[in-house]
């Protein structure tokens, strides 16, 4: 499915795509690490992967403080995310983290849109190996999570969901499911982290149970339930171990929408969407080495494990390159390159995986 480049080339986009966002974030950054009141940085995606062809986008953010006499705090960000891929897939998302209060108010929230034109692994049965089903899904959906601190570094709070789904499945006909699931739920952190962008100590633990009633409009009735964990450790002054494990289990009557992707932030290396289910679990390590001034790498490695098609162990690691795109606020921009079980994955982000 898709089209096929050579190494070679998808190496040389991947240079000229970092070297662009690195230039640009490096103009925005002074030579005195002056922390001005907002600070700007972003990164573009030129991408290629078998699922979706070649891919074009850009990621922006702006981090500021919320309050001048506010020194505790987190800066907050907010930012922009958008994107176009050749089998003709879009999305555009807004999003924003805010910190206040000296620290004690946590808001995260997020809205977007967009037409995704993609594919699921159909497990075998007994006369058939298996084969990947083209979809279409037109979806739209806002996020909001309010968390207080409770005592220390434990938050507590609520969080809700709006999401509407359309997706059309090519099975020898067109066969179009349309979803609604708006949920309510109660989420928990607990986080001793010596900085929220790029860590080099403490941990990150959260968990959050959300429901999706019938009350709230929701067309099937489901819980999901995700945790994860997040340790970070120094190795020496210019390197740091972090290691992460994550899950999330859906519970009850879960539609298609519900499930969960192996990949993203908690296994890199798997874009073809043949691994997903109601059940997802994650564990990972990466070594993060600052080589020369703004300049960084990583490598990491992890295993995963579902339900669909099969329960096997599902590796994936890589390397990646990081640059300090703000030294002011301590903001990194990368790309990361990673192979999993018969796939592969090219990641431009800002701020780290986890």
């Amino acid at each position: 499915m898709g089209v096929f480049m050579k190494p070679g080339a998808a190496l040389i986009i991947l240079l000229v795509a970092l070297t662009a966002g690195y230039h640009a974030a490096a103009q925005r950054d002074t030579a005195h690490h002056k922390k001005h009141k907002v600070n700007i940085t972003g990164i573009p995606i030129i991408n290629y992967n078998s699922s979706y062809g070649i891919i074009l986008g850009a990621n922006g953010m702006a981090f500021f403080d919320m309050s001048k006499k506010d020194t505790i705090s987190p800066a907050s960000s907010a930012g922009i995310g958008v994107g176009y891929t050749q089998n003709k897939s879009w999305f555009g998302v807004a999003f924003g983290q805010l910190y206040f209060q000296e620290n004690k108010w946590r808001i995260t929230a997020a809205a977007g849109t967009g037409n995704i034109n993609f594919q699921y692994f159909e497990a075998a049965s007994d006369v058939d190996e298996g084969q990947f089903v083209d979809y279409a899904s037109v979806s739209r959906f806002a996020f909001l999570k309010v968390l207080r601190k409770i005592y220390g570094p434990f938050y507590g709070g609520l969080m809700a969901k709006l999401q509407h789904s359309e997706t059309v499945f090519d099975v020898g006909y067109d066969s179009t499911a349309v979803v609604n699931a708006n949920g309510l739920g109660v989420t928990f952190l607990y986080d001793t982290r010596n900085n929220v962008y790029t860590p080099t100590k403490g941990w990150k633990a959260n968990v959050s149970f959300l429901g999706n009633p019938e009350w709230l409009g929701s067309d099937s009735v489901f819980n999901s339930l995700r945790f994860y964990i997040n340790y970070y450790h120094p190795v020496t002054k210019n390197a740091v171990l972090a290691a992460r494990i994550s899950g999330f289990a859906g519970l009850g009557d879960v539609p298609f929408t519900g499930q969960h992707a192996v990949g993203g932030k908690d296994i890199r290396g798997y874009t073809n969407g043949k691994y997903r289910g109601n059940q997802v679990y994650a564990a990972q390590a990466e070594y993060r080495w600052n080589f020369y001034k703004r300049w960084g790498a990583v490598g990491f490695f992890g295993v995963a494990f579902t339900e669909a098609p099969s329960s096997v162990m599902l590796p994936g690691g890589g390397v990646g390159v990081r640059f300090k795109a703000i030294r002011s606020r301590n903001i990194n921009i990368g790309v990361d390159g990673a192979l999993g079980k018969d796939d592969k994955g090219i990641y431009f982000r800002i701020n780290e995986a986890f």
